[in-house]
C-alpha cells in the first residue's frame, strides 16, 4: 500500500500511529495523521501555518478533544478510520494530478484538506487553510517528493519496499515507543540501528532494545537488557 510513498511520508503513518495509541484510541483518526504530519515535517507545517502557536494551538486542540483512556500497546494493530484511508486515497490523486512519482508529506496535507468535515480538516480550515491556494502554491513549487522513498537508504535491495527501509526510520519508532516507558532519552546515549535478520530491524541505546518488522512497522519486542545487547 505505501509502496509510493516518501520515507517522510511513511514516518508519517508511523506517528500517527505512535499517537493514536499513546492517546488510547483503537483507530488512526485524521486528527492523529495530523499531529504524525506536524511532528514529521515542521517545515511543511510552518510554511503553512505562519506562527508556532498556531501548531502549538492544534496539538493542545487534539490533546484536549480526546477522553483520557489507558494507552494502547504498541504490539496491537490500529486500522486507520474510514476517514483516514479516504486521505491516503486523496493524497494519491494528489501526487497524480501535479505529476509525481511519489506521494510525499505535502499530498497528505492536501489530503486531509479534502476531507474538510473531519476534524484535522475542520482544524485546518478554521486556521485559514485552503485547498486550492496550497494546491496551486506547490504546482509552482519544486516537486519535493520526487526523491522517492529510498534516496538515502543505504541497505540491502529486499529493504526498499518494506514500510521500515532505513536506520533513520527504525530510530524514530523506537524512540517513539522507549519515550513513554523510559522517559527522557538524552541520557541514553544515540540509537543504532542494524538488520540482525531479513526484515527485522533491533535499534538499541544503551541497555534500552527494540525489534521492529521492516515489512510492516511492527513492534515484535522491547524491554531493558540487564546483561548487555538483547539478541534476537
Amino acid at each position: 500500500m505505501f509502496e509510493r510513498y516518501t520515507e517522510r511520508a511513511r514516518r508519517v503513518i508511523f506517528f500517527a500511529r505512535y499517537e493514536a495509541s499513546h492517546l488510547g484510541s483503537t483507530t488512526i483518526e485524521t486528527e492523529h495523521l495530523l499531529l504524525g504530519l506536524i511532528r514529521e515535517d515542521k517545515n511543511l507545517t510552518s510554511r503553512f501555518l505562519l506562527d508556532s502557536f498556531s501548531i502549538e494551538g492544534i496539538v493542545k486542540e487534539i490533546k484536549g478533544r480526546s477522553p483520557i483512556r489507558e494507552k494502547v500497546s504498541q504490539a496491537v494493530d490500529l486500522p486507520l478510520s474510514g476517514e483516514c484511508k479516504r486521505i491516503l486515497a486523496y493524497a494519491a490523486e494528489e501526487a497524480e494530478a501535479l505529476n509525481h512519482r511519489h506521494i510525499g508529506t505535502e499530498h497528505l496535507l492536501l489530503g486531509i484538506l479534502r476531507e474538510e468535515t473531519c476534524l484535522a480538516g475542520r482544524m485546518l480550515h478554521g486556521r485559514g487553510l485552503r485547498l486550492d491556494a496550497i494546491r496551486k502554491e506547490l504546482a509552482n513549487s519544486p516537486a519535493a517528493a520526487e526523491g522517492g522513498p529510498d534516496d538515502a537508504s543505504p541497505m540491502n535491495s529486499f529493504l526498499k519496499d518494506a514500510m521500515v527501509p532505513d536506520a533513520e526510520t527504525a530510530k524514530c519508532i523506537a524512540t517513539a515507543i522507549w519515550l513513554p516507558a523510559y522517559g527522557d532519552m538524552t541520557s541514553r546515549g544515540e540509537p543504532v540501528a542494524e538488520v540482525v535478520r531479513i526484515n527485522v530491524w533491533r535499534v538499541t541505546a544503551g541497555p534500552l532494545f527494540a525489534f521492529i518488522s521492516a515489512s510492516d512497522g511492527k513492534i515484535l519486542g522491547m524491554g531493558k537488557s540487564q546483561t548487555g545487547i538483547a539478541g534476537v
